[in-house]
C-alpha cells in the first residue's frame, strides 16, 4: 500500500512539476510573451527573437522537452486505470503522442538556433554558406516547426476530448477534480473547433493563434489540477489500494 501512495504521489508531481517547469519556461520565450515578443506570424522577427537570445532559446527548448517527458510519465500512470476502458487506453496513447509532436518542434527550433550560431562553419558542396541562404534555412526551419506546432494543436485537442472524457466518467459525483477532467474535455472541443475554423482563408491566422493559446493555457490548468488530485490519490484517479 505505501509503495502505491509513493507510486500516485510521484506519477501526480510528475504531472504537476512538469506543467509548471513548461508553462515557466513558456513565459520565457524568446518572441513569446516577456522576451522580445514579436507577432507569431512575423517569421523573420520571431526568429531575430530566437537568435538574439541564443543561450536562452536553448535553455527553454530544453526546459519544454524536459518538462513533456515529466508529464508524460504521469500520463502514463493513468494506464493502471485502464484495464477494460479502451477510450481511455487510446486518450493515453493520443496524449503521449501529442508530446512528441511537440518535442519534435522543440528539436527543430534547437537546429535554427544552432545554424545561427555556428552559420560561419556552414557548407553547401564545400562552399561556404552565404547570409541569404542561411536566412533561408532559418525561415524553412521556422516554418517546418509552424507546421509541427499546427500538428501539435490539432492532436492536442483530440487528447483532451478523449482523455478528458475518459477520465470524466470515472466520477460518480462533481467535485473539482471532476470538474478539471470535464474542463479538459471542452478545452479540447473547442481546440477543435478553432482548428476547422482556423484554417479557412476567411480566419485571420492572429486570432487562431491567440485562441490556441487560450484554450492550451485552460488546458494546462485543467491537467494540473487532475495532477494534484492524482497526488492525493483521488479515487477515481489512481488504482484502488
Amino acid at each position: 500500500m505505501e509503495t502505491m501512495l509513493s507510486s500516485n504521489r510521484a506519477s501526480g508531481l510528475a504531472i504537476v512539476g512538469g506543467l509548471a517547469v513548461l508553462m515557466g519556461a513558456l513565459l520565457l520565450y524568446p518572441g513569446g510573451w516577456l522576451v522580445d515578443a514579436t507577432e507569431s506570424m512575423d517569421f523573420q522577427a520571431t526568429i531575430d527573437a530566437m537568435v538574439e537570445n541564443d543561450n536562452l532559446s536553448h535553455a527553454v527548448f530544453s526546459a519544454v522537452i524536459i518538462a513533456c517527458l515529466a508529464i508524460s510519465y504521469g500520463i502514463l500512470s493513468f494506464w493502471r486505470l485502464s484495464d477494460g476502458d479502451p477510450l481511455l487506453q487510446f486518450g493515453i496513447l493520443v496524449n503521449l503522442f501529442h508530446y512528441g509532436i511537440y518535442i519534435l518542434t522543440m528539436g527543430m527550433r534547437h537546429m535554427l538556433v544552432a545554424i545561427a550560431q555556428h552559420q560561419d562553419d556552414i557548407e553547401v558542396a564545400g562552399v561556404p554558406a552565404g547570409a541569404e541562404q542561411i536566412n533561408d534555412y532559418l525561415v524553412m526551419l521556422q516554418a517546418s516547426s509552424g507546421g509541427l506546432h499546427y500538428a501539435f494543436v490539432i492532436v492536442s485537442s483530440v487528447s483532451g476530448v478523449i482523455l478528458g472524457l475518459a477520465l470524466a466518467r470515472r466520477f460518480d459525483t462533481l467535485n473539482v477534480y471532476a470538474a478539471a477532467c470535464w474542463v479538459f474535455f471542452l478545452a479540447g472541443v473547442a481546440g477543435l473547433l478553432n482548428v476547422f475554423i482556423g484554417q479557412q482563408a476567411e480566419a485571420a491566422p492572429e486570432a487562431f493563434v491567440i485562441v490556441s493559446n487560450l484554450v492550451l493555457f485552460v488546458a494546462a490548468i485543467a491537467l494540473l489540477v487532475i495532477g494534484i488530485g492524482v497526488t492525493r490519490s483521488e479515487r477515481e484517479l489512481v488504482p484502488e489500494m
